[in-house]
């Protein structure tokens, strides 16, 4: 009767043990096992500085009192004010590190970040800083192509390079930029993969152009991480770095200049021309020494309907001679123009007064002249300089004739066998193609 009831007991007594140990084991799966009490927490990022939505590998090292890790599966919990942490909570390795990965997310400004394993808590003045977007802002370093416009305006892209912190490429930063003249197009760019960001400045005056990042160049979030740095450009242009400026702040500017334009200045003839000889006329060209661009070309249009004539490179002064051919007033126009673009348009008028005749003087002797005997004719022709004989003749009025050749002056002789008036005409060809005659009247007497 005994042994039966021992029995019962001990199967009623072993299945509460059973269900007891069970409890406990439990009970033990669900409590994370936390660092010891005294041990420090070291935080490490893979990086410090970060462009939007931009990851970094994060380290958190557990150190027990003693000096060494604590047990494999240490648990730790990460936390962070800007940003996501993947995963938020997560255990040590055999080593004691616990690893995770931070999201910078789409925000600008500065992450803190802190681990915590039990009572071990990374101090605040320990915290994790890392630098995010425009608060990552390093340097910022800005070029213009071209750096020299022509002197009536053009265009030139500004380019901003923009590094973070720690001289990486800042990429997805908005960047601000101004100008002291002209415009800018766009005024805010956004940096791409390599951390540049481009713009174009429209100017008729030398300009200078500043990128900004960060709280001067519209950051969606300020924030602290960074070290600001001066600006530099690039090229012919005048650059002017900045003093580092606050965290998170960086700027750096360019000038672009305005080309001198060279002149030009038309100096015709000191007399008026006469139409059908050759004018002279001189053309003076001067170049800027500062910020002037060499000689392309200089033409030449003379108003009278003749082709346009091309001079080629003219930069000092250049000599030339052009033919009017009627008389008139003519308005000479030159264009001038440099390497860079520059044209200067100058004008000038001249008034073209027409050729004078051939002056044509006959002097017979003797007077009056005999008949049967020579009768002497001295013939002198007087014409514009620039202009000579072609041909002259003498028709003595009685038939007779002689041609003198391409003279100006000539004496000849002629008799007459009648008595009687004779009209003596001489006839002048000049190299103009023009006729001019001249005569006078001689008597013969016995």
């Amino acid at each position: 009767m005994l042994r039966i009831l021992n029995i019962a007991r001990i199967r009623i007594v072993a299945p509460v043990a059973l269900a007891s140990l069970a409890l406990s084991m439990i009970g033990c799966e669900r409590v994370p096992l936390l660092a010891p009490s005294g041990s420090t927490i070291t935080l490490t990022a893979s990086s410090t500085a970060l462009s939007v939505n931009g990851t970094a590998q994060l380290i958190a090292q557990v150190i027990e009192p003693a000096g060494t890790p604590p047990h494999s599966g240490t648990h730790v919990i990460f936390t962070t004010s800007l940003g996501t942490i993947q995963p938020s909570e997560t255990d040590t390795d055999i080593n004691g590190r616990a690893v995770a990965t931070f999201n910078a997310g789409s925000s600008n400004g500065t992450a803190t970040i802190t681990a915590s394993s039990g009572g071990s808590v990374v101090a605040a003045a320990n915290a994790l800083k890392i630098s995010v977007g425009t608060a990552a802002v390093g340097r910022v370093v800005v070029a213009a192509n071209p750096t020299l416009i022509a002197a009536n305006g053009g265009t030139a892209v500004i380019s901003a390079s923009v590094a973070d912190i720690n001289g990486n490429a800042l990429a997805g930063a908005p960047v601000a930029f101004s100008t002291t003249a002209g415009t800018m197009n766009p005024s805010i760019a956004t940096t791409d993969g390599n951390g540049n960001a481009t713009s174009s400045l429209t100017t008729t005056t030398t300009a200078t152009v500043t990128a900004s990042v960060g709280a001067q160049g519209g950051s969606s979030t300020g924030g602290g991480g960074g070290t600001g740095g001066g600006g530099t450009g690039t090229g012919g242009g005048t650059t002017t770095p900045t003093t580092p400026a606050p965290s998170g702040q960086a700027s750096g500017s360019v000038t672009v200049n305005v080309a001198a334009a060279p002149t030009l200045v038309i100096a015709p003839p000191t007399t008026p021309p006469s139409a059908g000889l050759p004018a002279t006329f001189t053309f003076t060209v001067t170049v800027p020494t500062t910020n002037g661009s060499a000689i392309r070309d200089l033409s030449v249009n003379w108003g009278d309907g003749s082709p346009t004539q091309d001079l080629g490179v003219v930069s000092t002064t250049s000599t030339q001679t052009h033919v009017y051919g009627t008389a008139g007033s003519y308005t000479i126009s030159a264009v001038l123009a440099d390497t860079l673009g520059n044209q200067v348009k100058q004008t000038a008028g001249i008034t073209v007064i027409p050729v004078p005749g051939a002056g044509i003087q006959i002097t017979p002797s003797p007077i009056p002249g005999k008949v049967n005997t020579a009768t002497t004719f001295s013939i002198q022709i007087t014409l514009p300089t620039g202009i000579a004989v072609q041909s002259l003749s003498i028709d003595y009025g009685d038939g007779g004739h002689d041609d003198l050749g391409s003279t100006q002056s000539a004496t000849q002789q002629h008799v007459y066998t009648t008595t009687g008036t004779f009209t003596v005409t001489v006839t002048v060809l000049d190299t103009l193609g023009r006729t001019t005659t001249g005569s006078t009247r001689v008597s013969i007497g016995i």
